[in-house]
């Protein structure tokens, strides 16, 4: 066996092992944009973990939160499954599956983007995912005790939102329950925090400057203007244009529902690469979700999700903060 593929296997025993047990039955969705060399290391794994693997292979989806082809949607469906992976090019985690899955208990890990780079020693793969969980719990609490966040930056940034009553999450590699059925899911390579503020109060500007779903690394910052909890304006270059594009297609109003989320990264061994996969996780750095909130506690039921991501926000909760200079300050 050749060693990048020993190093692949050592990285994603981390998910199975915090995720599953002998016995279980594990699902693998994935495309053809995808490496095999991945859905190879996670079906040898599994096999020496005694999960039982089965492998889903269909063309990519057309954008973000679209679902899978439908034998994969039947697949997922089996009573007896408990756990699938979302090994895709795009974003299964707003899908509307992904949806019915939480409701019917099951648990999902999405790895969307996932190149086998990533999965290379000292990569996010083997960040101390103990350490970012305690770190993470904190700053989760935080945020289930808090009434309204802050998000500002030297970029421009600068929006409020109510997160009374919400929860915090903390997601370091370890599935979060989700539904009152025990259904829950995280993410691999992971390491965030993040609250879905209550819909139709957010207000402000975000500038997105690091990277963003659906056109990677940034030439030039895409700006939102964000009016009683919807995206009223997008400006910029290039990569703004093509956001525009896309949310006229979907043609969804509930698309431009803003925050739908408001994260921060919790990863140490992050480098930016232009996937949001990976981007997203930087310790110290936020991404801020726009459209669908369903899976992670909101109301707001939309077609599209899209986010981008803050470098060195600052962030504050009522009067306390958590993030400066890429730093978490809790």
């Amino acid at each position: 066996m050749n060693p990048k593929m020993v190093e692949i296997m050592k990285a994603v025993r981390v998910p199975l092992v915090l995720n599953a047990k002998p016995g279980d039955k594990l699902l693998i969705i994935t495309d053809t944009r995808m490496e095999p060399e991945i859905w190879s290391a996670l079906i040898a794994v599994a096999n020496e973990l005694d999960i039982e693997p089965s492998v889903a292979i269909m063309t990519p989806r057309k954008s973000h939160g679209y679902d899978p082809t439908t034998p994969i949607m039947y697949a997922a469906r089996d009573p007896e499954l408990k756990l699938a992976i979302y090994l895709t090019s795009t974003a299964l985690a707003h899908s509307t599956l992904n949806e019915e899955l939480i409701k019917r208990g099951k648990s999902f890990i999405l790895m969307e983007e996932l190149t086998s780079d990533m999965l290379l020693q000292g990569g996010p793969a083997y960040a101390d995912y103990t350490a970012m969980g305690e770190m993470g719990a904190k700053v989760a609490d935080l945020f289930t005790k808090g009434k309204r966040i802050r998000v500002q930056s030297d970029q421009g940034t600068d929006l409020t939102a109510s997160i009374a009553g919400r929860p915090g999450r903390n997601i370091a590699g370890k599935i979060t329950i989700m539904s009152q059925s025990g259904g829950g899911g995280c993410a691999f390579p992971d390491g965030e925090v993040h609250v879905c503020p209550l819909e139709a109060t957010g207000e402000g500007v975000i500038v997105f400057d690091t990277t963003a779903h659906s056109v990677g690394l940034l030439k030039e910052p895409i700006r939102l203007t964000v009016e009683k909890g919807m995206v009223t304006k997008i400006e910029g270059g290039l990569e703004s244009e093509k956001w525009r594009r896309i949310f006229n297609d979907y043609g969804d109003p509930n698309s431009y529902n803003c925050p739908a989320e408001i994260s921060i990264g919790t990863n140490p061994n992050i480098t930016i690469t232009g996937s949001m996969r990976t981007d997203k996780k930087l310790y110290g750095a936020s991404h801020i979700g726009v459209g669908d909130t369903i899976i992670i506690g909101g109301t707001c039921k939309a077609k599209l999700r899209l986010e981008g991501i803050i470098k060195e926000p600052v962030i504050t909760v009522d009067d306390y903060v958590l993030t400066r200079g890429g730093k978490i300050l809790v």
